[in-house]
């Protein structure tokens, strides 16, 4: 064999040397998706009973259901439902902001879904005065879910009640409502209630008489009508 030859032989060796010991390493292989860290893992993970009032009792029921769900989600880290579950026990005692981070988690393995969002939703707007981040996580909530009318009557309240100078879309945000769920009983409820406190009265009149169609087992709705056709 001849000097050149063998030069060539031992480099294509070294080459292919090279390139197994590279694939050993994984060098060649895509990095997996960065995942959540131990130490966040076990921050949410974490459960302090925040409400000063609870009995030893209530105490003990919930310290259960929590390590039955921290069991759940260390089995089980990808187990939705129980993160959903985690997020509402922490707000039960108090804990807001582990609440949030819960939700905030489940919000993102299951980007998809409307719990997590309508959930944040209803924490920002009455728990941690934060309107702005409640609109903006309850449209995820419709985005991902737009069947459920319980998130534009959820959207429409942010507005009337949570965020200066919107007021005016609650009217409106209940009439978009009203066009996707025509015979949504509660969503008619809103606006009658709506246009007469409002002194509108005319419109009050037909959405009670609508309600009272709609549910003529009502009687308080057919005590309001009949008021406000004698006014």
């Amino acid at each position: 064999m001849s000097k050149k030859i063998f030069v060539v032989i031992f480099v294509a060796l070294l080459i292919l040397g090279g390139g197994f010991f590279a694939y050993e390493k994984g060098y060649f292989t895509k990095s997996p998706e960065p995942k959540t860290s131990q130490l966040s893992f076990d921050k949410l993970l974490n459960f302090e009973i925040k409400d000063t009032t609870l009995s030893p009792e209530n105490i003990q029921k919930f310290q259960a259901n929590f390590q039955t769900l921290k069991q759940n989600l260390q089995n089980n880290p990808d187990d939705f439902n129980s993160w959903v579950t985690l997020g509402i026990l922490k707000k039960d005692v108090n804990d807001y902001e582990g609440a949030r981070d819960v939700w905030i988690y489940a919000g993102q393995i299951r980007p998809q879904s409307s719990p997590p969002f309508a959930n944040l939703a209803d924490l920002y707007a009455n728990f941690l005065n934060e309107p702005l981040m409640a609109e903006e996580n309850i449209k995820k909530a419709i985005e991902n879910d737009p069947s459920d009318y319980n998130f534009y009557v959820t959207l429409a309240e942010i507005y009337r009640y949570k965020i200066p100078g919107k007021e005016a879309l609650y009217e409106q945000t209940l009439l978009d409502a009203l066009n996707k769920f025509p015979d949504e009983v509660n969503i008619i409820s809103l606006l009658a209630s709506y246009y007469r406190q409002t002194n509108q009265t005319q419109k009050a009149i037909r959405f009670y008489e609508k309600l009272v169609k709609l549910n003529p087992d009502n009687i308080t709705a057919k005590q309001d009508l009949e008021e406000l056709r004698h006014q």
